[in-house]
């Protein structure tokens, strides 16, 4: 893959960031406004992770909040060193955070999608309620 390949994988891919959050701890933020049915790279997509090998100077050609989380986990990039992506780096899928409230829930775990439209900024949150057996892991979520 060249290098301009990379830069826009990972521009196309990195649209979420783990903060703290209100509600439990932390979750999964975007960095982008993201549209109803646009996939979010929330869920891995393979075992074996891949290293990125942009060379500092090209920097710039990453959009800022993508470039940011890297500096951010990877700051021996400044020295020559190869990064993993953001989603990779920390599965985003790991924590998201639950809501029964069906107004809230923006994120479809069944196709790694936003179920609305997701402001940049905005909190993702999914139901833990689609998996089977959720009541015996999740005994705290009421109906």
């Amino acid at each position: 893959m060249t290098q301009e390949q990379e830069i826009n994988e990972l521009n196309s891919i990195v649209k979420v960031r783990i903060a703290s959050s209100s509600v439990h701890g932390v979750g999964v933020f975007t960095i982008i406004d993201i549209k109803k049915g646009e996939k979010l790279h929330c869920m891995p997509t393979s075992i074996a992770r891949k290293f990125y090998k942009i060379p500092w100077g090209s920097r710039n050609k990453l959009f800022p909040e993508v470039r940011d989380l890297i500096i951010g986990q990877w700051a021996s990039w400044v020295n020559g060193s190869h990064f993993w992506s953001p989603n990779d780096t920390a599965v985003p899928i790991f924590f998201m955070n639950h809501s029964s409230d069906k107004e809230k829930i923006n994120y479809d775990k069944l196709t790694d999608c936003a179920s609305k439209d997701i402001l940049k900024g905005e909190e993702v949150f999914e139901d833990y309620r689609v998996m089977d057996n959720w009541e015996q892991v999740f005994p705290w979520i009421k109906l």
